[in-house]
């Protein structure tokens, strides 16, 4: 099964959470899985480098609005990996707010994803990881990369709601998308 799997996370991490994405990314390429982030550097980037280097379709669902802007966004990163950028409307809105513009990138990549995998992490990607929830989606999270990621269960545990999607957790990689893929119902 070819699913569209999206990689939320951040950036400052240790060299053992990258090592770990990049895991993930070669991982996800053996299932052939096309990959989704959020177009932004961190563990998001690394997953979805790995991913291409062996293989997989990526898209980033940008917070800006043009390939100009993007290459401003993430000066750092090779965004020839990706095979789809998915960038704001000119017209919308709130494109001048860079806060409601990446909650609304957020939403668009959960949305469009089968799965949703969490690695490490901050505010926005407990944001990510709601919208997950909220959509009925599975959700994998690779323990042991600290931040949200290492919160999320305890925090599932005391929020008593029904998750209708499943949420499995590993600290493998390789573990993980097994898991991901024996939950996921679509």
């Amino acid at each position: 099964m070819k699913l569209k799997v999206a990689i939320f996370g951040s950036g400052d991490v240790s060299a053992g959470t990258m090592q770990k994405a990049a895991e993930l990314g070669r991982e996800l390429a053996k299932s052939g899985a096309t990959i989704i982030t959020g177009a932004c550097p961190g563990t998001p980037y690394i997953t979805a480098e790995a991913a291409h280097k062996n293989g997989s379709e990526v898209w980033g669902f940008s917070p800006v609005q043009s390939l100009e802007l993007q290459r401003l966004e993430t000066p750092d990163d090779d965004i020839s990996i990706y095979d789809k950028l998915i960038y704001i409307p000119r017209d919308f809105e709130f494109r001048d707010n860079v806060s409601i513009c990446y909650k609304y990138r957020n939403v668009l990549s959960a949305a469009t994803c089968d799965v949703g995998i969490i690695i490490s992490g901050k505010w926005g990607t407990l944001n990510e990881f709601t919208n997950l929830v909220d959509m009925g989606k599975t959700v994998g999270v690779l323990t042991g990369t600290g931040n949200v990621a290492d919160l999320i269960e305890d925090l599932v545990s005391k929020v008593h709601k029904p998750i209708r999607g499943g949420i499995v957790f590993d600290s493998s990689p390789e573990k993980l998308v097994k898991k991901v893929y024996e939950t996921v119902k679509i």
